[in-house]
């Protein structure tokens, strides 16, 4: 038995015609009167007593109404519930990144969008492990590097960029750095998931692999331009995480025509962004604002 047919069953016992439960559906008068059809042939029941002028319910039509409408309107007001939702900026909606790219720039774009949208509300989750976004139930990712999941929707915001940096007090207090190679004999910062051991450097002309026992490795960038800062040593870290210290004077590139490797930045989820709005619209934002974070270097 079609869940429709019985819905048919009750517009039109609840109209008291097959006219008025057609023009309630949408449905031709004849497809109305098949369905009711349909169901007496399927239950092996009369349901309907039909004249010309009145419609009269059987008694077995009038034990299967009643148990029948409240499931119906139930059924019913969940999808009136449903009606534009994803046309409204409204609702939950759950972001995850990587730390280092995210902490700044996605906390400043949610307290931007939380003032635009009071109906809006984000959860956010800050990891370097790759999530499983159908079943942890996220809707939007921060991912570096090459997808794996060919499945998921993907777009890419830029290139994050890894650049020697050094406190000036560091460098003018040792001795000084013309090539790649002198980096040994400094103290290195690295991080202790990819740049810990081996330091892959290039320029325009050349590359060079190093391998490297940093002084101090950790599984935070951030944590790394912050001991930079402080004199620590040399870090290899991302271009945008230490640009304000750049331009501030606290650090200063070391062989900056040398860099480390490049990680493409992506936006990636389940299904089409644009199909539902409150994703959209924080979709949008996180892109363009990583998208300009990531050009600015």
């Amino acid at each position: 038995m079609e869940l429709e047919t019985t819905r048919v069953f009750v517009k039109v016992v609840e109209f008291g015609s097959f006219s008025k439960a057609a023009e309630n559906l949408r449905l031709p008068k004849s497809t109305v009167s098949r369905a009711i059809s349909r169901l007496e042939t399927e239950t092996g029941s009369k349901l309907l007593v039909r004249t010309t002028r009145s419609l009269t319910l059987t008694a077995a039509g009038r034990a299967f109404y009643d148990t029948c409408r409240g499931p119906v309107q139930i059924l019913e007001d969940a999808r009136k519930s449903l009606d534009g939702r994803d046309s409204l900026i409204s609702g939950l909606v759950r972001v995850t990144s990587p730390e280092d790219l995210g902490e700044g720039t996605l906390a400043s774009i949610f307290s931007e969008l939380a003032r635009k949208h009071p109906k809006l509300r984000v959860e956010f989750l800050y990891t370097d492990k790759i999530v499983d976004l159908v079943r942890d139930g996220f809707d939007l990712a921060i991912r570096l590097g090459k997808l794996k999941d060919s499945s998921l929707k993907s777009k890419k915001l830029g290139t994050v960029r890894m650049v020697l940096v050094a406190a000036p007090k560091y460098l003018k207090d040792h001795d000084a750095i013309t090539r790649p190679e002198d980096l040994k004999a400094h103290a290195c910062l690295g991080h202790s998931g990819s740049f810990f051991n081996d330091w892959n450097l290039k320029s325009k002309r050349s590359s060079v692999r190093l391998e490297m026992q940093a002084k101090i490795g950790g599984n935070q960038m951030t944590s790394l331009v912050w001991m930079a800062v402080g004199g620590a040593g040399i870090a290899l870290v991302p271009s945008h995480l230490c640009r304000r210290d750049l331009q501030a004077g606290r650090l200063e590139r070391v062989l900056p025509e040398w860099e480390g490797p490049e990680f493409q930045a992506w936006l990636v989820s389940p299904q089409a962004t644009s199909s539902i709005a409150r994703v959209k619209v924080i979709a949008d934002a996180l892109a363009t604002a990583i998208t300009k974070t990531l050009e600015n270097m």
